[in-house]
């Protein structure tokens, strides 16, 4: 509960673990070079905090809990908010060349006179160069230029947002508010009150907290990118229009719970429909209720995609 608590990011969060965060930043091994005061939390971001006898603890058992149950930030994907919210500096997921990133005169001003602290505030200022009339010259007089002159007294705004793009161009595709997420392309399923409609969408959303998983399996890596979900409406320039099927699908069992179970599962669409498919499962999977129907979607899924 403990755990659950201080990894509990947002308005609700303990005060507690505020002077948590506070204390594991000061208690770091004298290699670690990063700066103090951009050490936000040491479970979303790259550096090092004691975790041996040197470490306050209380402290010292809630890092043992986290690593005793394999605790890790894991997800096919998350929300452009949750990624929005994640630190900049140090950030966990970045490739490494963004700690060599903090300390040349840009970051200094992006972290002292812009006061940036997440990707969203990164972004905010990395997309200027985008806009209309934006000159790549640190005496440009757009209205952004001119207003960050006059409002955080920045010298030279066009290098800042230079370095903005830099240090998102450090995350993986996964953790970039500008890369197209699943969520731009993947819709709510339709309401239906004949039919439980199968929620296929893959992006977490919430808060920070959402993001970290328990039991977690080491031996799998987890990576940066995407999976490629998006329907590829188009063919030699040509737009395709993808038809919709409903499959029911069930599965039943008999003597379920017994050694002598045996299990069956199905799929209908309509009467003598080609992809109307029954199956008995085999008897290296368990026999039960819930094979059967996991199962069925299974089959549906793989008939439906041919």
């Amino acid at each position: 509960m403990w755990l659950k608590a201080y990894l509990s990011f947002g308005p609700n969060r303990p005060l507690w673990a505020v002077f948590a965060d506070a204390l594991l930043a000061q208690k770091t091994p004298s290699s670690e070079n990063t700066d103090p005061s951009l050490r936000t939390n040491t479970f979303l971001q790259s550096w090092n905090t004691y975790r041996n006898n040197k470490q306050i603890p209380e402290l010292k058992e809630l890092l043992d809990t986290a690593k005793k149950y394999n605790l890790r930030i894991e997800g096919i994907a998350f929300s452009r908010e949750i990624v929005r919210k994640m630190p900049i500096w140090n950030h966990k997921e970045a490739d490494q060349k963004i700690r060599l990133m903090n300390h040349n005169l840009a970051s200094k001003c992006l972290q002292t006179k812009h006061m940036v602290r997440t990707v969203g505030d990164t972004e905010e200022i990395a997309k200027t160069l985008l806009e209309e009339g934006h000159r790549a010259q640190n005496d440009c007089d757009c209205q952004k230029c001119v207003h960050l002159k006059q409002s955080v007294h920045c010298a030279h705004p066009h290098g800042c947002m230079t370095q903005a793009t830099k240090l998102l161009d450090t995350l993986p595709q996964k953790w970039d508010p500008r890369s197209e997420l699943p969520q731009d392309y993947q819709s709510k399923p339709r309401n239906d009150e004949d039919w439980k409609v199968f929620d296929g969408r893959i992006t977490t959303t919430g808060e920070l907290a959402d993001i970290f998983r328990l039991f977690t399996d080491k031996a799998i890596t987890t990576t940066g990118e995407l999976p490629k979900l998006k329907p590829d409406t188009n063919v030699n320039g040509r737009h395709l229009v993808i038809d919709e099927i409903i499959i029911a699908t069930d599965g039943s069992c008999i003597n379920n719970g017994d050694d002598n179970a045996r299990a069956g599962a199905g799929v209908y669409v309509e009467k003598e429909h080609p992809l109307n498919k029954s199956a008995k499962l085999p008897l290296y999977l368990g026999q039960s209720n819930q094979t059967d129907e996991l199962t069925a979607v299974k089959i549906a899924a793989e008939l439906a995609d041919k």
